[in-house]
């Protein structure tokens, strides 16, 4: 019989002989696919004006509120009539979701052909549903980047080659009849529509008609060739599945449940809905472009920046004259990018930057490698806001289904605004993990109009009674006991307004929690910057 020591060493020689997953290893060397030269004008009908007279121009409708966000995921699936591509990072297992499948189902019994792309890192206990799923002869489902040993030592494996393993798809994508795309920040799960209870991601996507939607096909259609992205048929071999009217049964039993619920009489009542009952939306016509990482970049070296979006958006950003607006959940800055900044602000470049306090942010870690560059960032000149955890407190209160409970909020939009006239919106974040490891995508959008809705999105967004404005004042804490220890001349100060009333905190990090504080001053000692 073998030791405990014995069995433990095979495991170990098991988990590095098969570390780098074998869809990695034998994955060649990318596609990318052009077949989509121009768009279907199959869902036009659902616009104001004529879309088509507008080429080569798309047609933009901005999604800034949560729950108009789910309708519109919801009514490009029901006014389908061809296809179906959807891709995202997270698809989790909650009402929004299931309200989503059901209507998937739905499309595909109309003979809609469906296509789901999901990165594995997330789903890999979604197995059996998602292979049920995929028995509809209409739909078809892969997972990226999956591992060997994916059910029991999945997360064992992913730590032993995080170079690997640990980069994901960030991408989301919702393509109707390739001729309307949704792209933005939001994962298909309750946090990013104003259902979850406790928590709700401040967020931002845009609705597209026309060309954006071919470029988005041929960015989907990349990544579903892609030797990486994986069939969930063979990924959930052996299973014992449920059959198609069983899955139904149980969908729709749970989507009845809050089929008449307070959120979606809610959700229904909002312009949005309106303007899609009646077909009527009133779209931004703009020239846009969409940028998106290669699936090899995951397994190209972080220095092949060819495989990065990257490449493409700094020399737009680098020509910025007046002025940059970053809105970004997860704000990471580096010697590098403070030299960049350092050159934009000397030619006269303003630059804001909104991202998450550490009582809002759902990453502490990323909170901790952003901090220490506080000071510097306002010494430079950057315009500093951080979103507080009980913003949009006014709007949630008018929400009956929430029965008087406010969620903590969060920010998760990825937006940035350039000279009031360009808008870059998608699924990137600014930090290592997006630009080195992670594939992202986004779209560039060549519109003053466009810019002004996103720039009064923002002022909303960064009101003291929503963020905290952070600035610098005269240090008040006493002199250190120990003279040699060095004191700052200036301190970082958060300045809100609660209940009508101006709040100053110092030093403490916006009166974070002190277990919020604990876990950020530890984060601090590790050096994961690069990871995440």
């Amino acid at each position: 019989m073998l030791s405990v020591r014995s069995s433990l060493l095979i495991l170990l020689s098991i988990l590095l002989l098969g570390c780098s997953s074998k869809y990695l290893t034998t994955a060649k060397e990318t596609t990318i696919y052009t077949n989509h030269t121009h768009p279907s004008s199959s869902l036009y009908y659902l616009a104001q004006e004529d879309i088509a007279a507008h080429y080569p121009k798309s047609g933009f409708y901005p999604l800034e509120d949560n729950r108009d966000a789910f309708l519109a995921r919801i009514a490009l699936i029901e006014h389908a009539k061809h296809t179906l591509d959807l891709q995202y990072f997270i698809f989790a297992k909650d009402e929004t979701s299931i309200a989503i499948v059901q209507r998937l189902l739905q499309a595909a019994d109309r003979g809609v052909k469906i296509r789901v792309l999901i990165d594995d890192l997330l789903e890999k206990d979604n197995d059996k549903v998602i292979a049920s799923l995929a028995k509809h002869p209409n739909i078809e489902i892969k997972l990226f980047n999956p591992t060997h040993f994916r059910k029991v030592l999945g997360w064992v494996q992913l730590a032993f080659n995080f170079k690997t393993l640990g980069r994901r798809m960030h991408n989301k994508l919702l393509i109707a009849d390739n001729s309307a795309v949704i792209l933005g920040g939001r994962n298909i799960e309750n946090i990013y529509f104003e259902v979850d209870k406790e928590r709700n991601f401040i967020d931002n996507d845009i609705l597209a008609f026309g060309p954006l939607s071919a470029e988005a096909s041929n960015s989907f259609e990349t990544y579903w060739h892609s030797d990486i992205s994986v069939t969930i048929e063979e990924l959930a071999q052996g299973q014992n599945l449920y059959s198609l009217p069983q899955l139904q049964h149980q969908i729709d039993t749970l989507t009845n449940k809050y089929a008449t619920s307070h959120y979606i009489q809610q959700v229904l009542q909002r312009d949005f809905a309106t303007a899609i009952e009646r077909h009527q939306l009133k779209l931004i016509f703009a020239d846009a472009k969409l940028y998106y990482d290669i699936p090899s970049k995951i397994i190209a070296s972080e220095e092949e920046t060819n495989t990065h979006l990257s490449e493409h958006l700094i020399p737009i950003i680098n020509s910025a004259k007046k002025s940059i607006i970053i809105i970004n959940p997860y704000f990471m800055p580096n010697p590098q990018m403070l030299t960049w900044m350092q050159k934009l602000l000397d030619k006269g470049v303003r630059i804001t930057v909104i991202t998450n306090s550490l009582a809002s942010n759902d990453a502490i870690e990323v909170y901790a490698a952003y901090s220490p560059y506080q000071k510097k960032l306002l010494e430079m000149g950057v315009k500093l806001y951080e979103l507080a955890p009980f913003s949009f407190s006014k709007t949630y209160k008018q929400q009956t289904y929430r029965n008087g409970k406010i969620p903590r909020s969060s920010l998760h939009s990825k937006t940035m605004i350039i000279d009031d006239a360009i808008t870059i919106i998608g699924s990137a974040n600014l930090d290592p993990r997006s630009i080195k490891l992670n594939t992202e995508v986004v779209a560039v959008i060549y519109s003053k109009e466009m810019a002004a809705v996103q720039t009064k999105i923002f002022k909303e967004m960064s009101s003291p009674e929503n963020a905290f404005t952070l600035t610098l004042e005269k240090n008040t804490t006493p002199e250190p006991q120990v003279t040699s220890l060095p004191r700052d001349e200036k301190e970082v100060v958060w300045i809100s307004k609660q209940n009508n009333t101006t709040v100053k905190y110092r030093n403490n990090d916006a009166n974070a929690s002190f277990l919020r504080r604990l876990m950020a001053n530890i984060s601090r000692f590790f050096p994961l910057e690069k990871y995440i």
